[in-house]
């Protein structure tokens, strides 16, 4: 028997703190599930007050990513009483009598250990017993439910693969109103740099090792064009950042790059109108949501030959299969050349992120909550 009379809820924590992929996909989540799913009830989880959704809110003290979250969190939510529990934050709380699913996003923290800080492998080390004590676990990509398989002792069986989506908003904005935003939200001086004549690379992503922002930095002084390309940077501090955001300070000093640490969902949407292409170096990814967002906007994409990013850009992206500064030069000059080819990726990209929306993701996570709730 269902019981769609339980409250289902949804940590959306994250909000108050980040605005990474993440909490991108929380935003995708908690706006959509009540649209297509009226027949369960939702709630959101906040310890801190955020821009308010179409759920109600149900208020806890545990801040996310803390030393003892599991314990506290559980005991906060176990109170409660929820049919189920829906983490999308990778790692769990401890709780009784409520049925829970775990998002996983990528494994990188356990592929490549040395990218974390002490305190970061300290937290994530907890995902064999946050994927072990899931009903169900939401892999956001194939690649990721295949390192789920073989980086911990889950049963496959547990796993089931639901894309992200993309805000079909992106695609609808013109380059006219973006440039009015890209003027309304920066500095003037930054805003008429962007809106120059000048090729803009856009990169996306918390500054983290595993980004690799510096790839992009380094590539930089070898692009050969007519026109030297205006770098601009978009991302929040990361674990173990300091060196690459010491490459960045520099190159930001030498004029060559914009960085904006803090940028809203507006101004990201026109930079994705406004830029030449979309650089994505990540020696990792689960996913890859920039990717699809620029897609969506009809922005070019340059991306690493990893994880999962052919997965998600399938033939509509240039993929580069290596680390070599000179390929990616390489690689962004014959862009930028290129107008036709571009355009050409333009289509491309277009079609691509047409087969994803955050209404289907959240439709296949509801679906999910219904056959977990019959269990």
């Amino acid at each position: 028997m269902i019981r769609h009379s339980g409250q289902i809820y949804i940590d959306a924590r994250i909000l108050a703190y980040r605005r990474g992929g993440i909490a991108r996909y929380v935003t995708g989540l908690t706006e959509w599930l009540p649209r297509v799913a009226p027949d369960l009830s939702f709630r959101r989880i906040v310890n801190r007050p955020t821009e308010r959704m179409e759920m109600a809110d149900v208020r806890v003290r545990t801040p996310p990513h803390f030393r003892f979250e599991r314990a506290l969190l559980g005991l906060e939510i176990t109170a409660r009483r929820a049919a189920l529990l829906h983490s999308p934050d990778f790692i769990a709380p401890i709780i009784a009598g409520s049925r829970r699913v775990v998002t996983v996003h990528d494994l990188a923290f356990l592929h490549d250990p040395e990218l974390l800080t002490n305190d970061a492998r300290r937290y994530y080390v907890q995902i064999e017993q946050s994927v072990a004590a899931a009903d169900r676990v939401i892999a956001v990509s194939d690649y990721t439910a295949r390192q789920l398989c073989a980086l911990t002792h889950i049963d496959p069986g547990k796993i089931i693969t639901i894309p992200n989506g993309v805000e079909r908003a992106t695609a609808g904005i013109s380059r006219e109103e973006a440039a009015r935003l890209v003027r309304a939200e920066l500095p003037r001086e930054q805003a008429e740099r962007v809106l120059s004549e000048q090729p803009v690379l856009l990169v996306v992503g918390t500054i983290e090792p595993r980004k690799r922002q510096q790839v992009v930095v380094r590539a930089l002084k070898l692009v050969s064009t007519s026109i030297a390309p205006l770098i601009v940077l978009v991302g929040q501090r990361g674990w173990a950042c300091e060196p690459i955001v010491a490459e960045i300070e520099q190159t930001v000093a030498a004029g060559q790059a914009i960085w904006l640490e803090n940028a809203g969902d507006q101004l990201l949407t026109a930079l994705y109108r406004i830029a030449t292409l979309l650089v994505m170096p990540s020696l990792d990814e689960g996913f890859g949501l920039p990717v699809l967002e620029a897609m969506a906007a009809g922005l070019p994409v340059v991306a690493a030959k990893r994880g999962a990013l052919p997965e998600v850009a399938g033939d509509a992206a240039l993929l580069v299969d290596g680390d070599d500064p000179e390929d990616w030069a390489e690689a962004i000059a014959s862009l930028i050349d290129r107008e036709s080819t571009r355009h050409d990726m333009q289509r491309a990209g277009t079609i691509r992120a047409g087969q994803f929306s955050w209404e289907r993701t959240a439709r296949e996570t509801a679906a999910l909550y219904r056959e977990v709730l019959s269990i």
